[in-house]
């Protein structure tokens, strides 16, 4: 393998690797044996979406998943993908971060071919939780314990993280969705053009947008994309209460505010919670949280778990703990922006739900102590309890 740090600037697209050199592609960088393939164990799966995805499934030895780009663009964030894992893997003094990644076999620079784990036996957490139908505080807390040492990882190699090359992030194009240029509407909806018109139409969401980019601080290597679908879990016992996570597409991985994913972490319990509620023109807004299919108040011991277990981690005294909560709530607003734009990506005309998680982001961002409270239901006196 190729060591690959600063390799990720935009190259020529690359041949994408068949389905059937995938083996002997595996043969070569002796990952896989001759044993394996006489004995049939061996399945190679295209599970290709973004990237050109192969999932190598093995009855007698580690399974793998390999990733490559199959554009310039995809080339540099696969690449980049393949820079965390490499830093994060190389570092011994990284606090125990290895236990929520998979694996790391290593990134090919030449075929421009990330090659990772296959967690053969994890699902996600939103199938988690709606397969299982309560909300359980062990992911919550796990995921609390590892974006509480990922954010404390504030030197990687004897080097700070914000000097190490490549690592460098732009603001979350959320934060200036009301201010869109031209390339934005190459690959928008009609239903997103709607959602930008509704924002600047109100001046202060405008305004409260631009406060929190201003709030934006570079402090440490962030994942940037944490959401529940890159979350993996595997259940360990018969009561399924002890899982094993590990955090997946670190592809818009780099140096940023960690608020960013804790406030990711509670946009997915809240959005999931309002758009399982049936909105009609016939029934009063005062009656939604009563229909949600998820309700709220289901979800919060989960929130208030993730939230302890995070500042326990990051040692994080009160003062810090209530500065970073508001301000990962405001991100937590901005986020349910990004849900709504994401979930009318090819949609016609927005929906009644989608303006629902409008009101609900701009009602956060006017009063972040009040949603703090009554929507993920951590008490004022509890925000720094360990």
């Amino acid at each position: 393998m190729t060591d690959m740090i600063g390799s990720y600037f935009p190259v020529p697209k690359p041949r994408c690797l068949a389905q059937r050199e995938v083996v002997p592609y595996l043969l070569r960088h002796k990952l896989i044996s001759l044993e394996s393939i006489v004995q049939g164990d061996l399945a190679v799966v295209d599970s290709s979406r973004r990237n050109h995805n192969f999932k190598v499934i093995n009855g007698n030895g580690p399974s793998y998943l390999l990733k490559q780009g199959v554009d310039p663009g995809r080339i540099a964030t696969v690449a980049r993908e393949g820079t965390v894992y490499q830093l994060l893997f190389s570092d011994a003094g990284n606090d125990g971060v290895h236990r929520y990644l998979p694996h790391f076999y290593g990134y090919d620079a030449e075929e421009h071919i990330l090659i990772l784990e296959f967690l053969r036996n994890a699902q996600d957490l939103r199938g988690y939780y709606v397969r299982r139908g309560p909300f359980f505080t062990a992911p919550a807390v796990a995921l609390g314990n590892a974006l509480g040492i990922l954010h404390h990882t504030r030197q990687i190699g004897g080097k700070r993280v914000e000097d190490i090359q490549g690592l460098a992030h732009k603001l979350p194009s959320v934060l200036s969705l009301h201010h869109p240029n031209l390339s934005i509407f190459r690959d928008i909806s009609n239903a997103n053009l709607q959602i930008i018109h509704m924002i600047q139409q109100f001046p202060e969401f405008c305004e409260l947008l631009d406060s929190l980019r201003r709030e934006w601080r570079t402090q440490t290597l962030i994942h940037f994309d944490i959401r529940w679908d890159n979350c993996l879990v595997s259940a360990h016992s018969a009561t399924r209460r002890k899982i094993e996570l590990k955090l997946v597409d670190w592809e818009l991985a780099g140096v940023g505010d960690p608020c960013w994913d804790v406030g990711s972490v509670f946009n997915d319990y809240l959005s999931c919670w309002l758009l399982s509620i049936p909105i009609t023109g016939e029934t009063p807004p005062d009656r939604f949280p009563e229909l949600a299919r998820y309700p709220l108040h289901k979800m919060q011991p989960a929130l208030r778990s993730f939230w302890r277990s995070y500042v326990r981690r990051m040692e994080l005294d009160t003062a810090a703990s209530e500065e970073w909560l508001l301000r990962a709530v405001k991100y937590a607003a901005a986020r349910l922006v990004q849900t709504a734009f994401e979930h009318m990506q090819m949609a016609v005309q927005r929906t009644s739900d989608v303006v629902c998680l409008l009101q609900i982001s701009l009602n956060m961002l006017r009063r972040p102590q009040e949603a703090m409270v009554h929507l993920l239901g951590i008490p004022l006196q509890e925000m720094s309890r360990p």
